[in-house]
């Protein structure tokens, strides 16, 4: 399954991470800048595409995420990679780091990260 989805999707998805809501719910939780027509045409796409599903027994009907959080994460960082970065994890790194995006807590964090992965490559099987 390929897990890309809009922006908008996307926020609509987050709220459903949490657990499962009515269109009202969300429509609530969303704010006065999401109309009752704009999420029903969402929650539509998206139960289409498989990332909800939709609970048609329950009155009002009730929504909820079909596919993990983690998934659609891990398909968003291939794709950035990929489209950015051509794959190259090390220059993306490289080039959050250049940036100064890393606070010094982030950055030895990372460097802990580093150094256990070379232990692993260097470990005998």
């Amino acid at each position: 399954m390929d897990y890309k989805i809009s922006e908008s999707e996307w926020l609509l998805m987050e709220q459903l991470w949490q657990g499962e809501m009515t269109q009202a719910q969300l429509a609530e939780h969303l704010g006065k800048k999401w109309n009752k027509n704009t999420i029903h045409t969402f929650l539509i796409r998206l139960c289409k595409k498989g990332f909800a599903e939709v609970d048609r027994e329950r009155s009002p009907h009730v929504y909820r995420a079909a596919v993990p959080r983690e998934a659609c994460e891990k398909q968003e960082r291939e794709s950035f990679l990929q489209r950015v970065y051509r794959g190259n994890v090390g220059n993306m790194v490289a080039s959050f780091v250049k940036d100064n995006r890393l606070s010094a807590r982030e950055a030895e964090a990372l460097r802990k990260l580093l150094d256990e992965c070379r232990r692993q490559e260097t470990e005998p099987e």
